[in-house]
């Protein structure tokens, strides 16, 4: 084993980091071996940084891997003069920002992804797409790190969890992600079950058992196997578009966070602490009052964030619809509109349901009734009567507006 590879394992826990980290350093010593001055670092680092760009390399991964270099050679003693590296720096390091365009997807087309996807994928995406989480994160989670009978139902994310070991928060998910999660649970137990307990090696003549990992993670699967999950289903949705610079496609996990961003309709703090940016975490009420985080999570982002169900703007057509078909002035319906504005879903839908209460209320004071007998009945439909019901006794009840 490279001694560059045990200070990975040393000092890096994510898996996405472990991989880019390796594969930066293997790179950079397969063309130039190691380092031994800062000279001979920087005289390495500035012929890799254009040949990498040389290469057709994004930005990002630039950045990335001379930022893995670098950190190595600092942990060894081995350092660039800051001033000497900022100037390079300006120079000829491309600036680290995403190159490839790419978009968070609609509600329709994720409502196509997941149609094309098994149970396990089906939960672990309506997760992602509820609470904004990163994948990391989503895929380290235990069975008992899951509240699934809060309302809202919520997730425990540890520390040792997140990006840099600091982001330790709660995450809401919608109804529908935890019912996902629910089957998905249900189903694992039942393939357990019915896994082998040992197999033949026919090498040594005899059976082994198979040893009972300690993973009782809720999602058992590598970041890779999640990709390669959200792969299929974008082939099979016939979404799988590609950046024509780039070749990547536009739809890819991270989108997951992207779509709860644009989608969630919560306040800009809570947002991004949900989301796990550290800058936010001290300053929202996520971690003072979770259950008033909660609460508006419940009000505001669920409707919007639910996939197979209708979006809140398709609720309230129907409901603004309901209200006018049943009489509801249209002059006081923009009114409550208004005065509502910017709250949930509910709240809304809830003054909307108070119109229409009293205007069946005001129909029913208007409209007169009476229950008559069969010779009465012609007499009471020629005076502009209507017939509403028969009775049981065989009497009718008419009605009048």
């Amino acid at each position: 084993m490279e001694h560059y590879e045990k200070w990975i394992e040393t000092y890096f826990t994510s898996e996405h980091t472990q991989k880019t980290y390796l594969s930066a350093l293997r790179q950079f010593h397969d063309k130039f071996g190691y380092m031994t001055t800062p000279d001979e670092l920087l005289d390495a680092i500035t012929t890799w940084i254009r040949d990498l760009r040389t290469e057709g390399y994004t930005p990002k991964t630039i950045n990335n891997y001379v930022t893995a270099v670098l950190s190595y050679y600092r942990d060894q003693g081995i350092v660039i003069p800051e001033e000497t590296w900022r100037r390079i720096r300006r120079r000829i390091l491309p600036p680290s920002k995403p190159s490839t365009f790419d978009k968070a997807g609609s509600h329709d087309e994720w409502k196509r992804i997941l149609t094309h996807m098994s149970l396990a994928g089906r939960s672990l995406f309506l997760f992602l797409l509820s609470t904004g989480c990163r994948i990391g994160e989503a895929l380290q989670l235990k069975i008992s790190d899951l509240d699934l009978e809060k309302d809202p139902p919520r997730a425990y994310i540890r520390p040792e969890y997140t990006k840099g070991g600091y982001g330790g928060r709660v995450v809401f998910f919608t109804y529908e992600a935890r019912d996902a999660i629910e089957e998905w649970l249900k189903l694992r137990l039942i393939l357990n079950k019915r896994a082998p307990k040992r197999y033949y090696i026919p090498k040594h003549g005899r059976y082994a058992y198979y040893t009972e990992k300690d993973d009782n993670r809720v999602w058992p699967i590598s970041v890779s196997t999640a990709q390669a999950i959200l792969w299929e289903a974008l082939k099979r949705a016939g979404l799988d578009e590609r950046d024509p610079r780039t070749g990547r496609r536009l739809i890819h996990i991270h989108s997951t966070r992207k779509f709860f961003r644009s989608n969630c309709g919560l306040p800009d703090a809570l947002t991004h602490a949900l989301m796990g940016h550290e800058g936010y975490l001290d300053r929202s009420y996520l971690r003072q009052n979770v259950e008033r985080a909660g609460e508006e999570y419940k009000q505001i982002a669920i409707p919007r964030l639910t996939i197979f169900e209708k979006t809140t703007a398709d609720k309230m057509e129907i409901l603004k619809l309901i209200a006018k078909a049943l009489g509801v002035n249209e002059e006081r319906l923009d009114t409550v509109l208004e005065e509502h504005r910017g709250q949930g879903f509910y709240d809304i839908a809830t003054a909307i349901g108070n119109l229409i209460k009293e205007e069946i209320s005001k129909s029913a004071k208007k409209k007169e009734y009476a229950i008559v007998d069969e010779d009465e009945l012609q007499f009471y439909l020629l005076n502009g009567w209507d017939l509403a019901k028969v009775l049981n006794d065989g009497r009718f009840l008419m009605v009048r507006a």
